[in-house]
C-alpha cells in the first residue's frame, strides 16, 4: 500500500464538505425559525410591561392612594423599569 497524496487531498476535502457544507445548508430554516420567535418573545414582552404599566397605574394612582395621585404619578414607571 502506497502513500497518494491527490487520494488524501480528495479524501480530507470530500470530508470537510460532508461535516462543514452539508449541515450548514439546513442552517438557514433554524435561523429564521430563531429570528421570528425572538421577535414574537419581544413583542410579548413589551405588551407584558404595558400591562404592568396600566395595572401599576390603576392600583397605585386610583386604588391605593387617590388623593396623592399627582405626587406619585412617576411610581408606575419605576415599578414598570424594576420588574422590566
Amino acid at each position: 500500500m502506497q502513500f497518494d497524496p491527490v487520494e488524501t487531498y480528495e479524501l480530507v476535502r470530500d470530508y470537510a464538505k460532508q461535516e462543514t457544507v452539508e449541515p450548514l445548508k439546513g442552517a438557514g430554516r433554524w435561523l429564521g425559525f430563531g429570528l421570528l420567535a425572538g421577535f414574537f418573545i419581544s413583542v410579548g414582552i413589551v405588551i407584558s410591561l404595558l400591562a404592568v404599566l396600566r395595572l401599576s397605574q390603576d392600583l397605585i394612582l386610583h386604588t391605593w392612594w387617590p388623593d396623592q395621585a399627582d405626587g406619585l404619578s412617576f411610581v408606575p414607571y419605576i415599578v414598570t423599569l424594576i420588574v422590566g
